[in-house]
């Protein structure tokens, strides 16, 4: 193998040297240096408040006889109405289709006379007016904003055909391989948060809004105290802030709803498959949770998703176009959104490129948390940016684009003047830092929207095997399972994510692979639950309190951890160990969590933090209770031989639990269950716990012998010495010594 790898060495530099002799005369000289970078001085501004509430800005940028205002209401999709995702979006969209005084067509003439721009849009967070008009036209322009977003006639008419052409834009992007890849990513990472969810709904959805719906989400939303105004442009800021008092100073405020909605899921490893048999290449999303816009670590966050697929650095361009060929273009980019974010990196390859490009962009994500990157990336990263920040203040649009953007995160304004100053104070330990504290390559969310048959095999190559395979037709992002058949059964058994018009072929032999004939799902849980003692008995545990001879296996030997175990269900544990007898403790609070060991106590890193919380999720009761309620989705795959034994196989998941499959005995016992978990190098683990020796206690098979292997190599041995169901315990011993 040497003799091998010295040749061919060898051949490298004999081809170096013939290149060389090529170019001899060829100049040498590096690439000029670029410019230094021009100053910016961000134009004067001023901030008012006015008395019913409202926020106004003025910014003076007399280069162009032009004035932008832009009226920003903090309410979007996140405010939708349960079961009426879409009211913000529909809602915004008919702001300008006619007011109680003017039609459609006259809002549409009135701007077109004076040479102005109307537009009228929403998001997650906010619903935003913009109007455009010419410096001798600023009054009119004014009185157009006010009355567009004051007085909305929401006419039955309008509301009807604005309904009909969204619902005819989503059923053709229900069929676009991109939409469908964004906005399943999206789903994963958030779950049913409102930022999961389309922003201009669902068909099913829209045809539920009513006039009254949209009515009523103007009536609480869009008040003064709730918006902010920014004028910029060629006018003085006495003259800009007279305007605004005069048009919007006689609308009283009101008090603004609070914001409840449901915290995004932890981050969780889960890959989707959306089936798409016509098509001859794969799009390809890789994302999960990070952080919201307000956040200190925002700029370093940004910069190092920049260098992971940003421009200016682009590791996964580099990587997939440049070096392997794979696509013609790869990014990743960071949405920072009010309550929380995301990261999401996506390409599109050919459909038997697939498995390799994939397994790529995770590897790229595991080398940003895992490696320091070079000064060089940084700086390639720092340059864009800086140097590009210039074009984002040209116009009285784009500047009052970014006024709005920090006073709407609450940020301060004088950020904007010294954006250049802060992008290259970042260095590469903060890159570091934030890439090993939020980058979480273990529990990404993945999307392929492509010919499944044709890429399955190559995923399971290249190391992902857990996965859902659901057809384009049968997608649904209003169900926990993603599936419109599951959630017209309301039941929990196993859905056939390929359908039933499998019948031979390599689509055929996928399904089986990944997910089997349905029908058996709620069976096979009922006779796992029974052997286990039945459901009664299962709810009634409160509290469990285990002694457990434990032993660590590594390489240089087996070292002994005696154990005690405390559980108050559903969401507290504390494992008290002794090493080399010193104490060791692991605990986990209702979403906190703490350590004690040779150093000390300390809260627990986030990563542990989220391990210890999928523990609790994972914990045998609950997810059988879950499972039971049909609150977890299941699916029967293939049986397995283990040992001389044929054993049966039910996966169990949800929308914020990832996959685990349990191997069921002829007995109906669980003799082993297996899930995929981070490991120390941020690549995923699969995890697979052997359970025997089954004891009654109180009415509940209980293992008392068990053993736990990570890709395959035993690393934990335990046996149960003693176990007690429903001891009080003393919840203090869940709280972190000061």
């Amino acid at each position: 193998m040497l003799g091998v790898v010295l040749c061919a060495s060898a051949a490298s530099a004999q081809l170096e040297r013939t290149a060389d002799e090529r170019f001899l005369f060829w100049p040498a000289e590096s690439p000029p240096r670029p410019l230094a970078a021009r100053g910016v001085k961000f134009p004067p501004y001023d901030m008012r408040t006015l008395r019913n509430g409202l926020q106004a800005i003025t910014v003076l940028h007399h280069e162009q006889p032009a004035v932008s205002m832009r009226l920003l209401v903090r309410a979007g999709s996140v405010q939708d109405p349960p079961g009426k995702v879409g009211v913000a979006s529909l809602a915004a969209s008919l702001l300008d289709q006619g007011t109680v005084t003017k039609s459609a067509q006259e809002i549409a003439d009135h701007i077109d006379f004076i040479g102005g721009a109307l537009a009228t849009g929403s998001g997650s967070d906010l619903t935003y007016v913009n109007v455009v008009v010419m410096k001798d036209s600023f009054d009119v322009g004014m009185n157009l904003l006010v009355d567009v977003a004051r007085n909305p006639a929401f006419a039955a008419e309008e509301i009807e055909r604005q309904k009909q052409q969204a619902i005819s834009s989503l059923q053709v992007s229900s069929n676009d391989p991109d939409y469908v890849a964004s906005v399943l990513l999206e789903r994963l990472v958030y779950g049913f948060h409102p930022y999961g969810l389309p922003n201009s709904g669902t068909p099913e959805t829209l045809a539920a809004i009513t006039r009254a719906d949209l009515q009523e989400f103007h009536r609480r939303f869009f008040v003064p105290n709730n918006m902010i105004l920014a004028i910029v442009g060629d006018v003085t800021s006495e003259q800009a802030f007279a305007a605004a008092e005069r048009a919007f100073g006689d609308w009283p405020p009101a008090q603004i709803p609070p914001v409840t909605v449901v915290e995004p899921p932890p981050p969780t490893r889960r890959i989707v498959l959306v089936d798409k048999p016509d098509a001859v290449q794969t799009e390809i999303r890789v994302g999960q949770l990070a952080i919201p816009r307000k956040h200190d670590d925002y700029m370093a966050f940004d910069l190092a998703v920049k260098i992971l697929g940003g421009e200016g650095a682009n590791r996964l361009h580099r990587v997939l176009r440049s070096e392997r060929g794979l696509t013609y273009g790869a990014q990743a980019d960071t949405e920072a959104r009010k309550q929380a974010g995301h990261v999401v990196a996506e390409t599109d390859t050919r459909t038997e490129t697939t498995g390799e490009a994939l397994r790529l962009m995770v590897d790229e994500f595991a080398r940003l948390q895992r490696d320091r990157v070079s000064q060089t990336e940084l700086s390639d990263a720092q340059a864009y940016l800086a140097g590009s920040f210039p074009l984002t203040i040209e116009t009285p649009g784009d500047i009052a684009a970014q006024v709005l953007n920090v006073v709407f995160y609450e940020l301060p304004v004088e950020e904007i003047g010294t954006f250049r100053e802060r992008v290259q104070a970042v260095r590469p330990d903060d890159i570091q830092r934030v890439a090993r504290q939020y980058v979480r390559p273990d529990r990404l969310s993945i999307v392929l929207v492509g010919n499944a048959a044709a890429f399955v095999p190559q995923l399971q190559r290249v190391g992902f095997t857990d996965f859902e395979v659901i057809p384009i037709e049968e997608l649904d992002l209003m169900s926990a399972a993603l599936t419109r058949e599951t959630r017209r059964a309301r039941s929990f058994e196993s859905v056939e994510p390929f359908g039933p018009f499998v019948r031979s072929g390599p689509l055929a032999y996928a399904a089986q692979q990944v997910n089997p004939h349905a029908g058996q799902a709620q069976e096979l849980l009922k006779r796992v639950v029974d052997a286990k003692g039945g459901i009664e008995a299962l709810k009634k545990i409160r509290t469990v309190i285990a002694d457990e001879d434990r032993a660590i296996i590594t390489p240089n030997g087996r070292t002994p951890l005696p154990t005690k175990t405390y559980v108050i269900y559903p969401d507290k544990f504390r494992v008290d160990s002794l090493l080399g007898g010193q104490q060791i403790v692991h605990t986990y609070n209702s979403g906190s969590a703490w350590v004690k060991d040779l150093s000390g106590v300390s809260a627990a890193p986030a990563a542990m933090r989220d391990d210890f919380a999928a523990t609790a999720r994972r914990d045998t009761y609950p997810m059988l209770i879950a499972a039971a309620e049909g609150r977890l989705a299941l699916r029967v795959l293939p049986e397995e031989g283990r040992d001389g034994e044929v054993l049966k196989v039910l996966e169990v998941s949800g929308a914020e639990f990832p996959a685990v499959r349990l191997y069921i005995d002829r007995d109906f016992r669980i003799a082993r269950q297996s899930y995929t978990a981070g490991g120390p190098d941020g690549l995923p683990m699969k995890i697979e716990e052997v359970f025997s020796d089954y004891r009654t206690i109180d009415n509940v098979a209980v293992p008392f012998k068990a053993s736990v292997l990570s890709n395959g190599r035993l690393i934990i041995e335990r046996t149960i010495k003693s176990v007690a169901f429903n001891t009080r315990i003393d919840e203090k011993l869940f709280e972190q010594p000061l």
